[in-house]
């Protein structure tokens, strides 16, 4: 479906360049080349710079997960210190249960008085008495660093885990981020392969129409009907057929939503002939995505230039340039594109391009009963 849509874009927008541009000459080809090619250009320069925001995306992206990954591990070190110093905590308690034994009094005798009081002097009762006290007291101030440390730790793991969620919202931002910028640039890309398109296709028919031996500024028109043999008329591209039915006819298609641009003969097998709707010259022979192989014939019918188109054709009989008489096989009928087995007959005015707008109903020219 996407090849069909693209292949639709392409039939539409870009391959009607002759008669948009109403190239005449080779020369004129040659011009719109270089104009697409600038239009190329300015779409490649926006393609990298949308490129290079994503690149710069994806480098903040990894810095974010960088900065991710530090600070789980700041968290596990954190956490790490917070149990450690719980263990302290606990052993020290234990310590400072021995030294309230101090003032506990047990059976009727107060310990803490007999440390203080068993000194050999006054002098040695201060020195008792002062190192009581500042045991104690450096054991509570030990204790309320360490209860700090722990609050100012887990006050730290909340920071910490603030900034994480933090993080991971921006990392999902940069990705839709991301997302977006790949959207952008696969739109440029598409609008560059287009252009390549523009550019293939004029570079053929530049090609189909030096090998007609038309000069850079000759009118293409006549120089590609005086190469055309002319033919008195139109026949139907197959011996047998049918048309199965509205849908196969050349017109607006609902069942497709768009224009039908030829009309489908069916009730043929694979490799059923298909035939030259008139005397004329190939003009190209070639692959499209959505009618598979494809051979277009230039014809001088009248006066007037035509061109008959044939798709889907699952194998060709035919080159460029050569020239064709009525009723000559130029392939088998097939089913390439990915559809049935049927012979899909466009008929376009001019030898100049192929250009969808330019197609007309077949059975203008053609008569084509309801089966034959």
């Amino acid at each position: 479906m996407k090849k069909y849509r693209v292949l639709l874009v392409v039939f539409i927008s870009l391959l009607c360049i002759p008669m948009c541009v109403n190239a005449q000459t080779i020369q004129d080809y040659r011009n719109k080349i270089a104009d697409i090619e600038a239009e190329k250009a300015v779409t490649d320069n926006k393609s990298a710079e949308v490129q290079a925001k994503i690149d710069k995306a994806h480098a903040r992206v990894n810095e974010i997960t960088r900065e991710i990954v530090e600070a789980k591990k700041e968290q596990d070190a954190t956490k790490e210190e917070i149990a450690k110093l719980e263990k302290d905590i606990d052993a020290k308690e234990e310590e400072i249960k021995d030294l309230v034994s101090f003032y506990q009094i047990s059976d009727n005798d107060n310990f803490y008085l007999k440390f203080v009081f068993g000194a050999d002097s006054f002098e040695d009762f201060i020195y008792r008495f002062s190192v009581a006290e500042q045991l104690t007291e450096a054991n509570d101030n030990l204790v309320d660093e360490m209860n700090d440390l722990i609050k100012e730790n887990e006050k730290k793991i909340k920071e910490l885990k603030s900034q994480e969620k933090k993080l991971d919202s921006l990392n999902a931002e940069m990705a839709k981020e991301i997302d977006k910028l790949g959207d952008k640039k696969a739109a440029y890309v598409e609008e560059g392969a287009n252009y390549d398109e523009q550019i293939a296709v004029l570079k053929k028919q530049i090609a189909y129409f030096k090998k007609a031996g038309c000069s850079e500024t000759e009118d293409l028109s006549v120089c590609t009907a005086a190469n055309v043999p002319s033919s008195s008329g139109f026949i139907r591209p197959s011996a047998t057929g049918c048309i199965e039915d509205s849908e196969s006819e050349y017109g607006y298609s609902p069942m497709r939503g768009r224009l039908h641009a030829g009309i489908d003969v069916s009730c043929v097998s694979l490799e059923t002939p298909v035939l030259a709707v008139a005397g004329g010259r190939v003009a190209d022979v070639t692959w499209w995505d959505a009618g598979g192989n494809v051979v277009m014939i230039n014809h001088v019918v009248g006066g007037n230039q035509y061109t008959s188109i044939y798709l889907h054709l699952n194998s060709v009989s035919v080159s460029p340039n050569q020239v064709v008489a009525q009723g000559q096989k130029i392939g088998g009928a097939g089913g390439t594109g990915g559809y049935p087995v049927h012979i899909h007959l466009e008929m376009m005015y001019g030898h100049v391009g192929y250009s969808m707008s330019n197609t007309f109903n077949p059975r203008n020219l053609i008569n084509f009963p309801s089966s034959w």
